[in-house]
């Protein structure tokens, strides 16, 4: 098993998620320990099967190609706004020894824009980019090149992208 995370470095290393390769399934988790029966997370399976699952319903199911090294091309895993403070509210500090990797993010590269700033995680065939909103800059970025496909992890800035947000609506529609 292959453990990365994914942290924001503010006064200590606080963690955002995790990205695990358990043989050929490749997980994205979001630490929420503190709720009772939440473990909201993105699979990526061994027979191609790709979706979220919250509070263990799954969603968003896709059949895509095998995680294995026959795969070609790239696979986005999850894309997820990132804007400051967010680190700090969910409050789970990263202890570098629990995992093979960290991708650590600096405070000052994130936004307080919702959302300005994203993490992308894709699979990779190797010497293949993911792809990224177009005219974005890429902040960070790391490959992981531990089995193929590669998981490439990016931190990117969205200005100029055309990227446009969602109205915020002040009362829910009913």
């Amino acid at each position: 098993m292959h453990q990365i995370a994914l942290a924001v470095r503010d006064a200590e290393l606080f963690l955002l998620n995790t990205v695990v390769r358990d043989g050929t399934d490749v997980y994205v988790n979001w630490p929420r320990d503190n709720v009772a029966g939440w473990k909201p997370h993105t699979s990526y399976h061994a027979s191609g099967q790709h979706h979220q699952k919250s509070f263990g319903k799954a969603f968003a199911i896709q059949k895509k190609q095998k995680p294995d090294p026959a795969f070609k091309g790239t696979a986005n895993l999850v894309v997820f706004g990132v804007a400051t403070g967010e680190h700090a509210a969910v409050n789970v500090r990263c202890d570098p020894k629990n995992f093979n990797a960290v991708f650590e993010v600096p405070v000052a590269m994130v936004r307080p824009e919702k959302y300005r700033t994203y993490m992308y995680a894709d699979l990779v065939e190797p010497g293949v980019d993911p792809v990224l909103f177009p005219g974005a800059t890429i902040l960070k970025q790391e490959f992981y090149k531990d089995e193929e496909p590669w998981i490439v992890l990016t931190f990117l800035d969205n200005l100029g992208a055309g990227i446009r947000q969602m109205p915020q609506h002040s009362k829910l529609r009913q």
